[in-house]
């Protein structure tokens, strides 16, 4: 053992030296004599390439170096050229390391070839040819040879490669690829090829390929080679793809990564592997139909394809979301298939949710079957498992298993319809079988049973089916469902069987403890006929229906069973359920009643119930025939109750819109009995056929509308639905008896006529109460109401004999006369028209819209006119109109009302010759008024006043604009009522004013203008804010208030007056040829008790201020003024015939007059009034009582006798002794004989007849009124 190690050991020693002595030889050869002479191996090397690769090979340089005894050569601008058309592939620069075993294959054979950086230009023209660099594939006779000698090499490498793809054929845009890496790799047996490199971005962001087989000859892979292959993908995006791959079109859009691999065989896919994870995908199995959204998809997958063109498909891991929904969560899938006319396959899936499959299965085969798609399956299955025979859309045959929760699926021929329900299914195309065990929130869908869906709060269920042929069969061994309606329980059997019945046999039974009487009709099975059921779930609103139980068998062709083969019943008790039999009728409601529907027919009998208030009792509602094309429901009933509750019955149903709406008005007071029979067509009920009749007992009825109320009413009335009928209907009515008969006219007309006997005091205390004292007397009358499809028209008559009036004329009226009334009131297009005649003295066309007047026109004495086209027209005319009886019998005061000014347009146009009132007359009169603003405005045109007017509703303002207005007014030619209590009470509530009269003539003199400007100030206080009569002479100006204190009534006056021509000044005012010329003011405030209009003598206080300059006085009239007439001294003048007539005989001048009066309770005091001038001093003092009409006034008269050469020629004319005496004297005693020439004068009587006597100088005057020398007339009293 040890001898045979040591040779051993010596061989290898030697065999070591042996290799050491060549590879040193070798080294030697390489770097002393090969890379030295390089270049002159180079055509020898070319060739040998040339033959290797089957190509021409051109070597543009060539260098090495060793690396202990490795050689590497670099070769520069290498062409590999085409030998038919010269083309070449040139690289740049390779390096190479030669093998040693290109010795053993005596053909080049390199350890290594790499390439670094270069530029591959692949092209693939419109022909097809490929081509790289320029160089073409496929062309001459060793077109394999190149692609196998590099599979022969031991490994290739190309580093940081730059790739630029085109292709002409498919018209694709140029790619270029970065950073390309490729390596190559040979093994003992195998092949393995490594690829990576940076694709544009929007293709992804890297990826990595190996390939690893074994075959050695590329012509024959597709026979002989067989591997496996690795693809890593990340960043994907799917659209680029889809003009590069042609599948790729079934995936649009998308992006992820994946890694695929797989195995292949004889150029054919064995075996693939997929692990990926995608995002919003669309997927398009089908160029036909719309793409599928997938927002997630992701798992593994595995693909086999076996012999027989078996596939077998398995995936883990799957998650899957669709636009309905997670379809997979963490799921996993098992099929296994072989497509084809006589193909099979099976699949088992766990945890896929059906729901978010429905979006796929619209393009997938699947979907293709229609069976598939009317069921519409949805909910989460646990686990399923499935397979079929024949194609995959029309199987010959399936089965299917699984356990499911939230299954759902629609109905199917026979098979009910279910959404939310858990449990287990198996069925084939034989039949199944369905468990349910307390389910909650489940749907059950039978729509051949029922017409709308069961929702149930809990569900158990045990069902089989089978199938044979055509024929299906289902029991319902054991159904208890519970829902918020009602717990129920349901068994039987349902067979259909096509060529026995089209719609199937049935022996179906249920029973229901309570359910709501509303949700009854939900329950109905379907052989109730529709109409009867859409009446039922109409008609019923409350109650409770109890013990509720149903019976169905027979061949439901034959149903309701009305001749035999078969039975339908359902029976229950009904309590406190409010039956609206229909809409256009009052609601039945607390009704006890029992409900049977048997075969054909439908009997509700009630024991009791109510309609509003009213007692029903002994009322029967039945449908004869269920069935019937056209079923009726016939009603017949008796209520009793209060007789307001029959009236909103009759309002609430369809016999008032026949009687035109007249319970909308009517009241009944007191108690009534109805009869009610019904028959309603339910597809028709405007054709409903009533008969009825209505027992008034003692009531009081009240039609509104201005119909008087009728008393003790007693009399029965009946009704159909084509009108009424009554005979000799007793009433009372406005104070009197009468008698109301009706009947139809075969039209259908209907006629209402009473008769009777009316209190006028009565009637018009209803419509004209005003009347009630002035009228009086018994009237027959006869009222007929017509009404056809609509009211038509009401009339009235009467010839109001035993009638008496005292109102004014035209209205007097004594009891032997007759005044014939008609009123009559019928239709006008969309209006009614109301004609009201009284005699020939007034008449009235209105037209009304409903209760609001639209238009007219009333007609009073000789007033007519047009009617407007909007509003009402009073036409007033008659040659003489006197006020005051009228304003005395309505009191005198306004009946105005906060309506006055209301929107409805109403105009009063009267006309008369004479206008009498307040004792006064206008004369040509022309009134026009109508509202305005809330008020009313109007005109007024006479021969003494002329001009607008306007005030409010209320009569809180008066405007008043005059062109002209004459004062005083003329006394009118008959009695008049002046100062009644009305008047006063008008004055008392003066509204606020607002006149302007541009002139203003006063007995026929032009005064001048006027203007008032008042306010009311809350219920007691009136304030004069201007009284202005302005003129080219003067104005005067006048303010005030009037206040009510508690009862009392005070007034104050300030009055201001300024003039700068007194005499034409008071010529204006009515006080002519007083004053002559002259300028003044008069100043003061007054106060008294009453109105501020109507001063009170008896009351009158305040202070009266009088300054005046250059005034001469002429003759006046003593009456013209009590105030102005105490100032004047023309009385003096015409009585007392002293020396001093040439003085102021006709008329004297003053410088001045100036003075107060003083006024207390109706006492005028004047305690130094003083008119001066050039001759003399005249002093006035006294007082006047304004109450009784009498006067003390002492008048002085003190002549400037040193002052004026007239007085002294005067005086020496009578006496020149005297005369030059007292000229003297006065210079020297500063006029004493002014004093002593004095004169004093005395003036009483009355202020319009003053007596004037000479005054004892030493005897004052007397303020108590009473004369000093009793030589006066007037008595002087206070």
């Amino acid at each position: 053992m040890g001898a045979l190690l040591k040779r051993t050991a010596r061989v290898l020693a030697l065999l070591a030296a042996v290799i050491a002595v060549l590879m040193t030889a070798v080294w030697l050869w390489m770097t002393q004599y090969l890379l030295p002479n390089l270049d002159a191996f180079k055509p020898r090397i070319e060739a040998a390439l040339t033959d290797a690769v089957g190509q021409r090979v051109r070597i543009g340089a060539l260098g090495g170096r060793v690396d202990g005894v490795v050689l590497t050569l670099t070769l520069d601008r290498v062409r590999i050229e085409n030998p038919v058309d010269g083309r070449a592939l040139t690289l740049d620069q390779m390096q190479a390391q030669p093998s040693w075993t290109s010795l053993i294959h005596l053909e080049p054979r390199f350890h290594l070839i790499e390439l670094n950086r270069p530029l591959l230009d692949l092209y693939r023209d419109g022909q097809g040819r490929l081509f790289l660099n320029g160089l073409q594939f496929g062309q001459g006779s060793h077109d394999g040879h190149l692609i196998n000698w590099l599979l022969r090499q031991h490994e290739i490498r190309i580093n940081q490669a730059g790739i630029h793809w085109r292709d002409d054929l498919a018209g694709l845009a140029a790619l270029d690829l970065r950073n390309g890496r490729l390596v190559l790799r040979r093994g003992l047996l195998t092949h393995t090829l490594t690829l990576s490199a940076t694709p544009p971005a929007d293709w992804f962001s890297r990826f990595d390929a190996e390939l690893s087989w074994s075959g050695d000859d590329i012509t024959r892979w597709t026979d002989t080679w067989r591997g496996s292959f690795s693809l890593d993908i990340g960043g994907a995006r799917f659209a680029p793809w889809q003009r590069y791959l042609p599948w790729m079109a079934h995936l649009p859009s998308g992006e992820g990564r994946a890694r695929l691999s797989g195995e292949f065989a004889a150029g054919e896919l064995t075996a693939g592997n997929a692990a990926f994870d995608l995002r919003n995908v669309l997927l398009r199995p089908d160029a036909h139909r719309d793409p599928v959204s997938v927002p997630r998809l992701s798992g593994e997958i595995e693909l086999k394809t076996g012999r027989g063109n078996r596939h077998t498909l398995a995936a883990r891991k799957l998650l899957a979301q669709t636009s309905t929904g997670m379809l997979f969560d963490n799921a996993a899938l098992q099929a296994e298939w072989r497509p084809g006319r006589n193909g099979e396959g099976k699949l088992s899936v766990s945890r896929a949710d059906l729901g978010a499959l429905r979006p796929l299965l619209r393009v997938l085969p699947l979907g293709e079957n229609a069976s598939w798609n009317a069921l519409d399956p949805v909910g989460f299955v646990d686990h399923v498992e499935a397979s079929w025979r024949g194609e995959l859309k029309a199987p010959t045959s399936y089965a299917l298993k699984g356990r499911f929760a939230g299954l759902g699926w629609q109905p199917l021929n026979t098979l009910p319809g279910m959404a939310g329900v858990d449990g287990d299914i198996e069925f084939d195309q034989k039949g199944g079988s369905l468990d349910i065990e307390d389910n909650s929130g489940t749907t059950l869908t039978l729509p051949h049973v029922f017409a709308e869906p069961l929702h149930l709060s809990r569900l158990n269920a045990d069902v089989r089916w089978t199938r044979s042929g055509d024929n299906v069969d289902v029991r319902l061994k054991k159904v208890a469902l519970t829902n918020a309606d009602l717990d129920a329980t349901i068994s039987g059997r349902y067979q259909w069987l096509p060529a026995q019945s089209r719609t199937g046999l049935i022996d179906l039974t249920a029973s229901i403890p309570a359910v709501a009487a509303s949700r009854v009709p939900q329950y109905l099975p379907l052989v109730v006929g529709r109409d009867t059921r859409n009446w039922l779930a109409a008609a019923l609103k409350s109650g409770t229906a109890r013990d509720a139980s149903l019976l169905l068998e027979g061949n439901l062709d034959k149903f309701p069973f009305e001749h035999g083969g078969g039975r339908f019943l359902v029976t229950t008790r009904a309590s406190r359920v409010g039956l609206e039999y229909d809409r256009a009728w009052p609601m039945v409601s607390e009704i006890d009643a029992d409900l049977r529907f048997e075969n054909a027919g439908m009997l509700i009998t009630a024991q009791r119930g109510r309609i509003g208030a009213a007692a029903v009792s002994n009322t029967r509602v039945s449908i004869p025939d269920l069935g019937a094309d056209e079923p009726h429901l016939l009603i017949d009933g008796q209520v009793d109750g209060a007789g307001m509750e029959f009236v909103r019955f009759l309002r609430n149903s369809p016999l008032n819109a026949r009687l035109d709406n007249l319970a909308d008005t009517m009241g009944i007071d007191g108690r009534g009995k109805l009869g009610l029979k019904l028959d309603i067509p339910l597809l028709q009920a405007e054709a409903t056929r009533v008969a009825g009749n209505f027992t008034f007992n003692h009531n009081r009825v009240t039609l509104g509308g201005g119909v008087p109320p009728l008393e003790q009413v007693t009399g029965v009335l009946g009704f159909t639905e084509h009108g009424v009928s009554a005979r000799g209907i007793a009433l009372q009515a406005l104070g009197g008896f009468g008698r109301l008969n009706a009947d139809t006219q075969a039209n259908g007309t209907m006629r209402f006529v009473a008769t009777g006997r009316a209190d006028s005091r009565a009637a018009l205390a209803t419509y004209f109460p005003l009347l009630v004292p002035h009228v009086g007397g018994m009237a027959p009358y006869t009222a007929t109401v017509t009404i056809g499809k609509t009211l038509e028209s009401i009339k009235v008559v009467s010839r109001l004999e035993d009638v008496t009036s005292d109102l004014p004329a035209p209205f007097a009226k004594r009891a032997s006369e007759t005044l014939p009334l008609a009123i009559d009131m019928r239709p006008d297009g969309k209006l009614d028209r109301l004609n009201i005649r009284l005699g020939g003295e007034a008449s009235a066309n209105i037209w009304l819209k409903g209760s609001d007047l639209v238009r007219g026109s009333v007609r009073v004495g000789d007033g007519n006119g047009p009617v407007p086209a909007r509003g009402l027209t009073v036409y007033v005319a008659n040659r003489r109109i006197d006020l005051a009886p009228w304003l005395a019998l309505f009191g005198g005061g306004s009946n105005s009302t906060d309506g006055g000014g209301q929107a409805f347009p109403v105009t009063l146009a009267l006309r008369t010759d004479e206008l009498l009132a307040f004792g006064r007359q206008l004369n040509a009169v022309r009134i026009s008024m109508s509202p305005r603003d809330g008020g009313w405005s109007g005109r007024l045109d006479a021969r003494e006043a002329a001009g607008a007017f306007a005030f409010d509703g209320r009569g809180e303002k008066v405007q008043v604009r005059l062109s002209q207005l004459t004062l005083p007014l003329p006394r009118s030619k008959t009695d008049a009522v002046q100062n009644t209590a009305a008047d006063n009470r008008a004055l008392e509530r003066l509204p606020g004013l607002d006149v302007q009269v541009e002139r203003l003539n006063w007995r026929d003199r032009d005064v001048g203008r006027l203007g008032i400007n008042a306010e009311r100030q809350g219920k007691d206080i009136w304030r004069l804010d201007r009284l202005n009569l302005s003129s080219p002479d003067g104005q005067l100006q006048l303010s005030g208030v009037q206040r009510r204190d508690g009862e009392a009534l005070n007034s104050r006056l300030d009055v201001q007056m300024d003039s700068g021509n007194l005499g034409r000044f008071l010529t204006r005012v009515g006080a002519p040829e007083m004053v002559r010329g002259g300028k003044g003011k008069l100043n003061g405030q007054l106060r008294w008790h009453g109105a501020l209009v109507d001063p009170d003598s008896a009351s009158l206080s305040g202070k009266l201020d009088l300054d005046a300059e250059n005034v001469l006085f002429t003759k006046l009239d003593p009456g013209v003024g009590r105030l102005i007439g105490l100032t004047t001294l023309q009385s003096i003048g015409r009585r007392v015939r002293f020396d001093f007539r040439d003085i102021f005989g006709e008329g004297y001048a003053f410088d001045s007059v100036r003075g107060s009066i003083g006024i207390d309770q109706g006492i005028a005091e004047i305690s130094e009034l003083k008119a001066r001038s050039p001759a003399a001093t005249i002093t006035f003092a006294g007082t006047a009582n304004l109450r009784q009409d009498s006067q003390l006034i002492r008048v002085r008269v003190e002549p400037h006798l040193s002052e004026g050469v007239a007085i002294a020629a005067g005086a020496a004319m009578l006496n020149p002794v005297i005369g030059v005496g007292a000229l003297a004297a006065q210079k020297l005693l500063q006029d004493p004989l002014g004093k002593l020439f004095s004169v004093d004068y005395l003036v009483t009587g009355s202020l319009t007849d003053p007596q004037v006597s000479k005054a004892d100088k030493s005897s004052p005057a007397r303020t108590d009124g009473s004369s000093g020398n009793g030589k006066g007339k007037g008595k002087g009293h206070r």
